[in-house]
Parts: C-alpha cells; structure tokens; sequence
C-alpha cells in the first residue's frame, strides 16, 4: 500500500532596511561616519511636504535650507511634490505584465530598480511569489521536456505553487514521466495524491483516466472508491466513466469483481496527445515500423508527487487604474483585478483571463459560476468557455455535451468540433479503432477545410492498419510531394 502525504510549502521574504541611518543633527559628536544618508528619507521630508500642501513658501524656504545643511549632496527635484510620492503606480503594472509575458529577468530588474526609486516600497510577497512560481515552471518544462522525472519532480516540491490543484497540468506530466521510465508505482502515488487532495470534480474525472494507463484493476477500484466517498454527488458519473473504462479493459461492470487481480497491471496506454505521430503496429500484412525505444534515463523518479492540499494560489493584487468595466492588461493583472468577483460578467471576464493563462480549471469554476446567472449570448459565450476548458484538459466527451447543448455561433462551432474531432481521432487511433479514427479525421477535414500533418499521417496509417494499403500509400504519397520528411519516407515503405 503506498502511503500519501501532502505538503504546503510556504516562503518568507526579508525585506531590505527602509532607510539608511543618519547622523544626530545638531549635537556635539564627531563628523557624521561615511555611511550616513546622502538623501533624505520620506520621514525628514515630511515636514517639507506638510508646508507645501499648505503653500506656506516662506516655511518651504526655510525647510529647504535645513534639509540642504543636512544633506549636503541631496538636489531636490525641480517639482517638490513628488516628495510626496512614496509608493510606485506603473511600476507595479509593469512587473505583472513582464511576468505575464514570460520576460522574467526584466521583472526582477524592474522590482530591483523599483525598490532603489522608492526607499519605503517592499514588493509584495504575491508578487514574489508569482514571480518564483513562474521561473520554477521554466525550469520545470525544461525537465518534463528531457524526460527527467526525478529532476522534474525536486524542482516541484521545492518551489511553492507548482504543485497546487490550480496548477495540476504538473502533477500529471510528472506522473506521465514517471510511467515513461517504468516507474508504474510512482505514477499510480502521483495520480493518487491528486485524487486524495484536489476539489475540482473535472480535475478527479481526468486524473481517474489518465491512471487507468497505470493502474491494476484493484488499484483503479481503490482511487474510484476514494473520489466517491469525496463526491457523493457525482455518483453516476463515475459509474459512467468506470464502466467505460472497464469497456476499454474489455470488461463489463458486472465482470469486474471476478476480473480484478491486482497484481496484474494493463498494458501502459498513453493518454490521447493531438502531437503523437507515431504508428502503432499495423494489422496489416506488411507491418506498419514503431519507433525505436529511447534508451532509459540514468535516473528514475521512483516517489510519487506529493500535491499540495492547499486549492489554489492566491493571485497576486489588483493593479492599479484597473477600471470598473474591463481589467485589461496581461492575463496575471486580468486575474487579480478579478480577484473574488461576484457579478456573472467579471467571472466570465476572470474564466477567460484563466484560460489564457492555461489554467483550465480556474477558467471552468469561473464560467460555470458565470453561466449560471448569465442568459442570451453572454450565457452562450460562458458556455463556450466551459467548453474549451474541457477540452484543454482533455476531456472531450465532457465538452462535447456542452456544445451539443448549446446554440454556439458558427465560429464557435467550428473551434469547438474541431477540438473535439482532433481528440476523438487520437483516441481511436490509439485504441486501434482505425475506422473510427479515418471518420474523425474526414470528418475534421470537411469542417476546418484542411488537416494538420501529424493528424493526416495518422490518418494514412489507419487506412494502412484497416488493410486499405492503396488509399494509404496514395495519402502518403501525397504528403510526400508536398514535403518529404524521414515520416514520409517511413510511411511509404510501410505502405508498399
């Protein structure tokens, strides 16, 4: 039995001194040190700028000379008032926007410059916290990219955020390198962990999926068992969803007791990927070429993830001049303006503002919030949102009752099924539904008006792998001509 635990991470920030120390004025002591103040703090200036909002200029004058006697090197600013002036406005809207874009050595530069124009400004720990999060998820992709799960996962846990249920992309892509590298047991911890401590229903069905790659027949009744006894609610749809899965196991429901050994493990399927072009091993006579095994990394991450229990980030504050109508800005600021938004029209705003920032899930709490108080296109374009939030995490059927059920635009129809048909010729594909598959993608084609390579390849293959070995070398013979590539070249050979 592998044992859980759950982690919240927590950072502390040391803010630098407000002001340098200064000299007693007037005293007997010795010449001030070389340390002291070479300009005034806000404190020494605050009677300066007293006088000046009671435009006594006699008063300023005098102020002035005593202010110049103490800080011989200080040139006061031709405009007086900006002495006033002690927290930064644009600066704060610059970092966020710098985050937002990705720019993050310039955030860092902005915050430090920031800090030397205001002396009495300490940047905010949500700020800081944003800005860390966002450099760990650099690097973080980088190691997901080298299929390093054991980096991957270190540089998870030790960066606060990146293992919240807001941002549970991470968990699963660690659970899908630790599969990659045998490491079953981990995967099937990391899957688990995220069922145990994550609220979102959407999010549990999706992880339940994906661990069904993983997962024994005893092992995946177990997770089923835990999301019940958390959503006693969303009985019949796990019902649903486990009788599929059974399905896909070749099994019936009423089999499963009878069927379940949990020592014996499922072949690893993979979760469906829109990006996947390699074949699968071909029905056909001649056999379609799998790729070659890549060689096993040197280390394997062989401890499941641990999620965070808590929900979700809080987002950094509002900016400032954010108006009332409109958030504007990057996506960041977008969702801190949006921060605790009651009306169904700025939690539409916020779901938007989510999805773009590739965070699904928040952006479907905020739409389904939104939808449920909104009517005519607004409550249309709510369920569009819904719609490709499913869909970005993968889970078609889902966002395929949505659009079914909705009166989308022509446009939005088009976006919408043309998702929906990607990942339903994926998954067919990899179930070695090649029929299916080949309606998928005809079907992808007469909507959008053309076909992504990668899916008309895979298109070739089907027809390759249903015995069509004509059709199938016409397709790839085709896409050679229009580029030939090491694909193109293998599919031809597979197809004579």
């Amino acid at each position: 039995m592998i044992r859980y635990a759950y982690l919240a991470l927590a950072l502390t920030f040391a803010a630098p001194p407000l002001f340098a120390q200064t000299a007693p004025e007037g005293s007997a002591a010795p010449a001030p040190a070389p340390t002291a103040a070479a300009t005034p703090s806000y404190t020494d200036v605050q009677a300066l700028n007293f006088y000046l909002q009671q435009n006594d200029q006699v008063s300023v004058e005098a102020e002035l000379r005593r202010l110049r006697t103490k800080f011989p090197e200080w040139v006061p600013p031709e405009d007086l008032r900006t002495l006033s002036i002690t927290q930064p406005s644009t600066e704060i809207d610059t970092v966020y926007r710098q985050i937002a874009a990705g720019q993050l050595a310039e955030a860092r530069e902005t915050i430090r410059s920031t800090q030397a124009a205001y002396m009495n400004w300490v940047p905010p720990a949500d700020m800081i916290r944003l800005l860390e999060t966002a450099e760990g998820q650099i690097l973080l992709d980088k190691a997901l990219d080298a299929g390093n799960a054991a980096e991957a996962l270190e540089i998870a846990s030790n960066t606060d955020g990146l293992l919240r249920c807001d941002r549970v992309n991470n968990a699963w892509r660690i659970a899908e390198a630790q599969a990659a590298q045998q490491a079953s047991s981990a995967a099937l911890g990391t899957y688990s962990a995220i069922v145990r401590a994550c609220t979102g229903f959407a999010n549990i069905v999706a992880t339940l999926e994906k661990s069904d790659a993983v997962a024994s027949q005893g092992e995946l009744d177990e997770l089923f068992a835990v999301a019940a006894s958390r959503f006693p609610d969303s009985t019949e749809d796990l019902e649903a969803l486990k009788a599929r899965l059974m399905a896909g196991r070749g099994l019936q429901t009423g089999d499963i007791a009878i069927a379940s050994e949990p020592s014996v493990r499922p072949r690893s399927r993979e979760t469906a990927d829109t990006n996947a072009v390699a074949p699968a091993a071909t029905q056909a006579p001649a056999p379609v070429p799998a790729p070659a095994p890549a060689a096993p990394p040197a280390r394997v991450a062989s401890a499941p993830v641990v999620v965070e229990v808590m929900r979700e980030a809080p987002p950094p504050p509002p900016p400032a001049n954010t108006g009332g109508g409109s958030s504007g800005g990057s996506g960041a600021q977008c969702l801190a303006a949006t921060n605790g938004a009651t009306s169904p029209s700025r939690l539409a705003e916020r779901g938007w503002c989510a999805y773009n920032l590739d965070r699904p899930m928040d952006a479907l709490a905020a739409f389904q919030s939104a939808e449920a108080r909104l009517s005519g296109d607004q409550r249309r374009d709510a369920r569009f949102g819904m719609a490709l939030s499913y869909l970005k995490m993968n889970m078609t059927e889902e966002a395929a009752r949505i659009a079914a059920t909705t009166q989308l635009t022509h446009q939005q129809r088009v976006d919408t099924e043309s998702i929906i048909l990607d990942q339903r010729g994926v998954l067919a594909y990899k179930k070695k539904q090649y029929r299916k598959a080949i309606g998928y993608f005809d079907a992808l084609e007469q909507i959008s008006g053309k076909l992504r390579r990668d899916l008309a390849i895979l298109r070739g293959y089907s027809y390759l792998n249903s015995g069509n070995r004509a059709k199938a070398r016409s397709l790839f013979q085709d896409l050679h001509d229009q580029l030939a590539t090491t694909e193109t070249n293998m599919a031809l050979d597979a197809s004579r």
